[in-house]
């Protein structure tokens, strides 16, 4: 791997960061205090177009992933430019979930990446969706897109959720020999951190530069669900399909709880309000600074130990049940919170 990819990737990063910033402003790419948020100045959406800018720079130099992900690269600006639309000027649910599903069906047909087996979940062989795999694949691809997006209500935390799954992805992918998902995660991972070092609350700097955006969010989601498919099916996938829960298991679990209880309270699953895990951390008193970092310590955890267990040798039906078990006792804590509160 070249380290001077690598820094590259960074300085692009900020300085496409730092180049848009005046751009956001003019154009009015700005998120504004009031309602529900709790930032005290306007700040520039703009972080997933300099993570793209970033990424796709470098890209172009190494012909190996250009060829292997072009196709990533093409099919997220759909995602992208929906997501900086709908900064600029929110529009329905439907239709940005729609223009994901877009995003996702080509992804599936112009790029074969596809969702085609859930692995041995239950001890009784593969679980191969056959003509399911369509429609799972969109919904899946989707899913991981608004987990992400759901998450990226306090600064540092969206863009850290996903440097922790894709540190794992490069883990395995170094594992298992393969060189050129390694080197596009590395690029990736070095442009987020380009990103958070302005995005992150610091002690010496207490308000973000920067931030996601749905754009921002929303491309990451797309590029992480490209990848955990990328990595786990069509015959050259590194890790069983269970192994992807783990490593995104903090946005997942906390968006399907929420898939679950919204409807039950009688509002839209995709109703905005702060009933997220981050915001349920905030009412016991903890600081924006120390609920990122919590959740950044539980993700790491969870992906450790699903990985460790993974390691192993353990079935993978161990592995789902052992994740499902997790998912109930974090429900039933949730649902117990809700109504002490």
């Amino acid at each position: 791997m070249d380290i001077v990819s690598l820094f590259s990737s960074f300085c692009v990063t900020t300085a496409s960061l730092f180049a848009l910033k005046p751009v956001a402003n003019r154009v009015g790419l700005m998120d504004h205090p009031g309602g529900r948020k709790t930032h005290a100045h306007p700040t520039p959406l703009i972080g997933g177009i300099g993570i793209y800018l970033g990424v796709v720079f470098i890209s172009m130099f190494n012909p190996v992933v250009l060829a292997e992900y072009g196709d990533l690269l093409a099919i997220s600006l759909i995602v992208l430019v929906l997501g900086a639309i709908d900064d600029y000027k929110h529009m329905p649910v439907s239709f940005r979930m729609g223009g994901q599903a877009i995003a996702a069906t080509l992804m599936y047909f112009a790029a074969g990446n596809q969702l085609t087996s859930f692995g041995n979940l239950f001890g009784f062989g593969d679980i191969n969706l056959g003509i399911l795999s369509f429609p799972v694949t969109v919904f899946a691809t989707v899913g991981v897109i608004n987990a992400i997006n759901m998450s990226d209500g306090m600064d540092g935390l969206s863009g850290g959720m996903v440097t922790i799954a894709l540190a794992f992805l490069g883990l395995v992918a170094w594992q298992s020999g393969n060189e050129t998902l390694l080197i596009f995660i590395a690029v990736l991972l070095s442009a987020l951190l380009a990103f958070l070092a302005l995005n992150f609350r610091l002690p010496w700097r207490k308000p973000a530069l920067v931030y996601l955006g749905d754009s921002g969010s929303t491309f990451l989601g797309f590029v992480l669900a490209w990848l955990l498919i990328e990595s786990t099916q069509n015959g050259t996938g590194v890790v069983p399909p269970v192994l992807a829960l783990w490593f995104i298991a903090v946005p997942l679990m906390d968006t399907i709880a929420l898939l679950i209880k919204r409807p039950l309270q009688g509002k839209s699953p995709f109703h905005p309000g702060r009933d997220h895990l981050h915001h349920k951390l905030q009412l016991l008193g903890f600081s924006n600074r120390r609920v990122v970092c919590s959740l950044y310590i539980t993700a790491v955890v969870l992906a450790l130990s699903g990985w460790g267990i993974y390691s192993q040798a353990v079935p993978e039906t161990l592995l789902f049940l052992v994740f499902l078990g997790m998912f109930v006792i974090y429900w039933l804590v949730s649902v117990i919170g809700d109504k002490v509160r």
